[in-house]
């Protein structure tokens, strides 16, 4: 084959993989926009394209939004299993941050599948334990890294932990609607105080 043949084939491979993402970028952007569970016209329309050509990309819309729930979960996993910063003497609150800014991301890339219809219909046939495993670990990371004195107090640590939790995130993002940056302060705050030294929780 010719480099001519071969820039052809390999200009088509990327527009192709262009479409799709582009599809699965569409999809969440009206989820965001307050469409729910858009539909197959909606998506294409916005995406402006046929929507013989969105189904030549999925088979069907259980397809899409099969790999647009895969999509998000490589994203948030990819940040979860960035290297962790190594805890250097007393400074763990620097590690807290680092937790926040790391769940932010991760909870930005499942929010619009959080707020529709498509996730409640997935996590009601995901097995229990792959959504306590995910619990598990966020719970893990955040012992290691809080002082024993606060990661020891069930009543204050559950209190840390719920902050963080996917959960208020939606809260804030949703009902409250504050911008990305706003919800993150809240967290940071939250954090800050319920950490301070001499908070009474007994």
């Amino acid at each position: 084959m010719s480099s001519v043949e071969t820039g052809k084939v390999d200009g088509r491979t990327e527009r192709t993989a262009q479409t799709y993402r582009c599809i699965l970028a569409v999809t969440r952007e009206l989820i965001l926009a307050g469409k729910i569970d858009p539909t197959a016209r909606e998506i294409a329309a916005e995406a402006e394209i046929t929507t013989r050509t969105l189904f030549r990309h999925f088979t069907d819309m259980e397809s899409l939004h099969r790999s647009l729930i895969e999509d998000a979960e490589v994203r948030a996993s990819a940040v979860m299993d960035e290297p962790f910063p190594v805890r250097t003497g007393s400074h763990w609150q620097d590690q807290m941050q680092t937790i926040i800014d790391r769940r932010v991301r991760v909870y930005e890339s499942l929010f619009p599948l959080y707020i529709s219809t498509i996730w409640s219909r997935y996590r009601a046939s995901k097995a229990d334990a792959q959504q306590r495993g995910g619990v598990k670990r966020r719970r893990k990371r955040l012992k290691e890294v809080l002082p024993g004195e606060i990661s020891g107090d069930q009543v204050l640590f559950e209190a840390v932990d719920a902050v963080l939790g996917i959960e208020y995130w939606i809260s804030l993002r949703r009902g409250q609607q504050l911008s990305v940056s706003k919800a993150t302060r809240v967290l940071s705050v939250a954090i800050e105080k319920l950490t301070a030294p001499g908070w009474p929780v007994n």
